[in-house]
């Protein structure tokens, strides 16, 4: 057996895995004590706007109580949802036309590589100026930061396909439709899920920017206003429950895609 494949067969135990949380808890708990120290009696101690790290968790937990926190989460949540939708129907739809046509290649590519590097919080102000504070800003900030991640793993996963099997199915003069829903569409799945999970966690991350920079709802929105009301504890709160979601968002989408190839790894 090889050294790739034994690494790709490799399982951590429970033992380790028991480690592995048993670290990452200390680790924790030491950047809490860190902290505490720093804002208490160390060099950063009485610094406005930074609490301690027992006042931010104690604003962290008087938070999971409260009804405003769980609804503008659902509406990030929604936003997210909705953005990834558009992100991942348009991405495979334009990558999977790159990767599978020269001349839908020659004609995208252009404006992609000039599009592509644009960070999405440039296109902020106006779309600030067109949609205002609403949720479409949300989701029109996502869609623009997420959609890239898809379109390119659409279309390396398409250009990544054995070329003699697209030559055997053009040789059997399979229609290109059938070729596409039988051969290079099944074929890419893995580069998809790659493509929607990185672009989750951007969308994510845009759509509660998209609250602190330019007041639409959720998360972000939450933010804000505990920010322009001059309470730190809570700023720091609600930024600890954003990490909180994304890590939780991010584990159910590797959990997704480890079961997706471990699926297609046994057939």
């Amino acid at each position: 057996m090889s050294e790739a494949t034994s690494t790709l067969l490799w399982r951590p135990t429970g033992g380790v895995k028991l480690r592995q949380v048993g670290l990452a808890a200390a680790g924790f708990v030491v950047w809490l004590g860190l902290w505490q120290w720093m804002t208490t009696t160390g060099p950063m101690a009485d610094t406005d706007g930074l609490p301690t790290a027992s006042r931010t968790l104690s604003s962290t937990l008087e938070l999971a109580g409260s009804s405003q926190l769980w609804s503008s989460l659902g509406t990030t949540l929604w936003l997210v949802a909705i953005a990834l939708a558009f992100a991942v129907v348009a991405g495979i739809a334009a990558g999977v036309a790159m990767g599978f046509s020269p001349v839908v290649s020659a004609l995208l590519d252009p404006i992609s590589q000039v599009l592509r590097p644009i960070p999405a919080v440039v296109w902020l102000p106006l779309l600030l100026m067109v949609l205002g504070p609403a949720p479409e800003l949300g989701i029109a900030m996502g869609f623009l930061g997420g959609v890239w991640a898809v379109l390119v793993q659409a279309q390396v996963g398409v250009r990544d396909i054995d070329p003699v099997i697209l030559e055997t199915s053009r040789a059997m003069c399979l229609p290109r439709r059938l070729t596409l829903s039988t051969i290079v569409l099944p074929s890419a799945v893995p580069y998809f899920a790659t493509g929607i999970r990185i672009s989750a966690a951007f969308i994510l991350m845009l759509v509660i920017g998209a609250g602190i920079l330019g007041g639409a709802p959720g998360l972000g929105q939450l933010i804000l206003v505990a920010q322009q009301t001059g309470d730190p504890a809570r700023v720091f709160g609600l930024v600890l429950w954003s990490g909180l979601l994304g890590l939780t968002f991010n584990s159910i989408l590797t959990a997704g895609e480890a079961l997706l190839r471990q699926h297609r790894g046994g057939r």
